[in-house]
């Protein structure tokens, strides 16, 4: 086996390589870097004639390894992507495929090839014997969905190489715009870094204005018009999320949470808890905590008792078809306004 090079960042970089890897997990990012990485290190000149690209949906892990065993023809490595590889999970199969050829080409893989198996998934059926085989002969490494600290150490990483700055709190607004996904902090803070330029601050103004909302986000907004009492903002924003092709049935459902997160949050931070340990608690992102948290001080527990009655009442009222929808949602709004 040729020694694979991996530096302190959890993907690979041009070196030495294995002949055979196992890519999987559940952080897409991730995945497409590592793969972007081993064929830079085994095409460094970009020539893409030996790089194959395949997809176990559409054709036979037989073919993945005639590929693989055919010499190359102007690289030092033939490379062979293989994507959907579902034969390593406890995932139902469309096709079978011929796993005891490829248990023996990892016994003794062609050096002049490099064969990556990705597959999306958490976990690799360790019951299998290919697994098995592949975990002693290949290189395998684990895509897992990175945790807020990560994300904020690669954040202030990629700051500091720009002399720029950030606060916490526009972070914490940053990676919840993003959902917590790597691949579109990466395509955003780019963005960010570009147009505040060298040096700069990256204000929160910045950050909201050039950041794709969320419609959680936007329920957020909503639900902050109902905190300040303001109606008509309100449905205004109701309406323009329906031209945008969202169900009010589903706005009522994120509503929902929103004023449940509100209520629990007041209830728990009275007991003494703080904002991670409610987020925690909860099962909720912590910034979303963090506002829920912010929100409820405008009100009493039985105030936010009373909200969540009225909101398990509209959606009654609209799925047993008690009522016209928009009116039962805009009725609703405005109780909420007025409590």
């Amino acid at each position: 086996m040729k020694v694979v090079c991996v530096l302190n960042e959890p993907w690979l970089h041009n070196g030495k390589l294995a002949s055979v890897y196992v890519l999987h997990g559940t952080e897409k990012y991730l995945l497409e870097t590592w793969e972007r990485e081993i064929v830079k290190a085994a095409n460094p000149s970009g020539d893409q004639f030996d790089v194959m690209q395949l997809d176990l949906q559409e054709t036979s892990l037989d073919t993945a390894l005639d590929e693989a065993e055919t010499v190359p023809f102007f690289s030092e490595y033939r490379t062979v992507i293989v994507k959907n590889a579902q034969f390593l999970t406890g995932a139902k199969e469309k096709q079978k495929h011929n796993v005891d050829r490829l248990a023996e080409y990892v016994v003794q893989p062609a050096t002049y090839s490099v064969l990556v198996l990705i597959v999306e998934s958490e976990k690799l059926d360790e019951r299998k014997k290919i697994v098995k085989r592949l975990k002693e002969r290949a290189i395998v490494l684990e895509a897992k969905k990175p945790s807020q600290n990560e994300l904020m150490r690669y954040v202030n990483d990629a700051l500091s190489r720009e002399q720029q700055k950030m606060e916490r709190s526009t972070m914490e607004r940053l990676l919840f715009l993003c959902q917590d996904d790597w691949g579109k902090l990466v395509r955003e803070l780019e963005k960010l870094q570009l147009y505040a330029g060298t040096g700069a601050t990256i204000p929160i103004e910045i950050v909201n204005d050039l950041v794709p909302r969320t419609l959680e986000d936007n329920v957020f907004q909503l639900s902050e018009l109902l905190v300040k009492r303001q109606a008509d903002a309100a449905l205004r924003l109701v309406r323009d999320l329906e031209k945008q092709g969202q169900e009010l049935i589903g706005l009522l459902g994120l509503l929902a949470r929103q004023y449940r997160n509100m209520y629990l949050s007041k209830q728990l931070t009275e007991a003494g808890y703080g904002e991670k340990q409610i987020a925690s608690k909860i099962g909720a992102h912590p910034y979303t905590i963090k506002l829920a948290t912010q929100a409820s001080r405008g009100f009493s527990e039985a105030q936010l008792a009373r909200a969540l009655t009225l909101i398990a009442d509209a959606d009654e009222a609209m799925k047993t078809g008690r009522g016209d929808k928009q009116i039962v949602f805009d009725t609703l709004v405005c109780q909420l306004a007025l409590l």
